[in-house]
């Protein structure tokens, strides 16, 4: 029993002694972005100028580590958080009330962190700072609607005249070739070859007797 109530005591001492441990390791990791939360050092940061809780004082939400050339807006209304900076001496640099809710870019000496408390804000020393310039983004130019391709027509194959069969062919109607409108008398059709032939041959027998009897004449 009695090294039970020891153990019991023991684990309670270590629970209460690591507490605060656990806490500052959790407040040492909110600013890591910017500088390791056991360092110091000279940086330039830009924010968004909050009003702190004393008037007077003011704050730097949503830091991120600078430079930075210009912003898209002027004004902002970022929430306070841990990661929040305490701006110091900010009234021996000029700044004021009238720049409330808008991007600035301090430089100044960010001190270490080392505060267990997470309400406690990392302080900033303010050097200098500046209220940063506006540039609007350029417009957006809404891409162009491609035009639709031309659909070009594909080149139909050639058809190839239509030519029937040689049986089915008829022949051409022959029509008569008008000249002045009389149409020709009809000839009579001629005999044959065969009496020509007849009437030569009986010629040529008369020529034969002829030339026969000149010679006989002659001759007596």
């Amino acid at each position: 029993m009695t090294l039970r109530y020891v153990s019991s005591a023991l684990a309670a001492i270590v629970l209460s002694c690591g507490l605060p441990t656990l806490d500052l390791a959790q407040a040492q990791t909110r600013d890591a972005s910017l500088l390791p939360p056991e360092k110091g050092g000279v940086i330039t940061v830009a924010g968004c100028l909050q009003p702190g809780e004393k008037d007077g004082k003011y704050l730097l939400a949503n830091p991120r580590l600078g430079p930075i050339a210009n912003v898209a807006e002027g004004t902002c209304d970022a929430r306070v958080d841990d990661r929040t900076l305490d701006l110091q001496d900010t009234s021996e640099q000029g700044i004021n009330s009238s720049m409330l809710g808008h991007w600035v870019e301090v430089n100044g000496r960010l001190e270490k962190e080392t505060d267990a408390d997470l309400t406690n804000l990392r302080e900033l020393e303010v050097r200098s700072f500046r209220v940063l310039p506006v540039v609007p983004p350029p417009p957006v130019i809404p891409p162009r609607a491609e035009a639709a391709p031309v659909q070009v027509p594909r080149p139909q194959a050639e058809q190839q005249p239509f030519t029937p069969p040689t049986d089915t062919i008829a022949p051409p109607e022959e029509r008569p070739i008008g000249t002045t409108g009389v149409a020709e008398p009809t000839l009579p059709k001629t005999a044959g070859p065969l009496p020509a032939i007849g009437l030569l041959g009986l010629l040529s027998l008369a020529g034969g007797f002829g030339v026969r009897f000149y010679r006989s004449r002659e001759r007596g």
